[in-house]
């Protein structure tokens, strides 16, 4: 029915009215259920009789299979559901990847029990119908059948319907105990989504004072340059002539005769003109080697390699 779970079974059955005999195969079943489908056969009683008593074991097999793997999801949320009750949690350091994941999982697996349910339900309806049949081909036969052991037949019939409806009940119950753990684990992790979606928010906005704060420090420290600038081109030049006047290169006293400029000036002339190149030069490349680097960090970004990396 459930083939998707563990310890699947398939049930082949051929009953063969004129002997009462019936012929079936169950498939795939473990040395329990075997232990499990002996037993019930010598348990049967009255129940030997019935065409359909093979269903009716391998119905209970798989009620049995079903709601182990359902429980198993109800002690694994159970154990949660107390940790999150009964403990301080704090989802920023308790809902790791791993838990996660767990919590994922958990979702995932009641979803697909509710779907295996589903499908055992829709097996179990027919399953009902073909008891009417059975019971109507029964009361229909012409030859020579015991009364007495098909009324015994049509009470077992009565009886296994019951049990279907029973079984179809408790895969209910089932159900909504799965979806019971879809929804609460659905709201942990909506929690802890809400939780990381605060801090998120929080940390933009720290971020945006923090913005906030260096654009003023900026336009305050543009200010204060333009204000540097301004200072320098007006003491730049006074500064400049007063060197000039300041400097032994120049006699400004001379008496008749005597050279106003001092022979050594062209020392100064040479020493400034190779210290503005070699400033210069040093700006040049020092400007270069920053585009050449920036343009090989652009070209490693654009290479197709990475992009395909990232692509995939």
């Amino acid at each position: 029915m459930a083939e998707a779970l563990p310890d699947d079974l398939a049930l082949s059955t051929t009953h063969i009215p004129a002997t009462g005999s019936t012929f079936a195969v169950v498939y795939g079943c473990t040395e329990l259920q075997m232990e499990e489908i002996a037993r019930r056969i010598r348990r049967a009683g009255n129940q030997l009789h019935h065409p359909m008593l093979m269903p009716g074991v391998f119905v209970e097999l798989e009620r049995k299979r079903l709601l182990s793997f359902v429980e198993r999801v109800l002690d694994d949320f159970v154990l949660r559901a107390d940790h999150l009750e009964n403990e301080p949690w704090d989802p920023a350091t308790r809902m790791n990847t791993e838990e996660t994941h767990k919590y994922l999982s958990l979702c995932l697996r009641s979803r697909s029990l509710i779907d295996h349910i589903k499908a055992v339900k829709r097996q179990l309806a027919k399953f009902s119908e073909e008891l009417d049949v059975v019971a109507e081909e029964m009361r229909l036969r012409e030859d020579n059948v015991n009364r007495e052991k098909e009324q015994v037949i049509a009470e077992v019939g009565r009886e296994m319907k019951k049990r279907i409806r029973d079984v179809m009940d408790e895969f209910n119950d089932k159900m909504d105990d799965c979806n019971m753990v879809i929804c609460n684990t659905s709201l942990a992790m909506q929690t802890v989504w809400n939780h990381i979606a605060r801090q998120d928010s929080k940390t933009n906005t720290d971020i945006s004072k923090a913005n906030a704060a260096i654009a003023w420090e900026t336009k305050h420290e543009s200010a204060q340059m333009r204000t540097i600038a301004l200072l320098t081109m007006i003491y730049l030049p006074l500064s400049s002539v007063a060197a000039i006047f300041s400097m032994d290169m120049f006699n400004w006293e001379a008496n008749a005769g005597e050279s106003v400029v001092s022979k050594h000036i062209w020392l100064f002339a040479a020493l400034s003109a190779g210290l503005t190149m070699i400033t210069l030069v040093a700006w040049f490349l020092g400007t270069r080697r920053a585009k050449r680097m920036t343009r090989k960090s652009k070209k490693w970004y654009d290479a197709p390699e990475r992009q395909n990396s990232l692509e995939v």
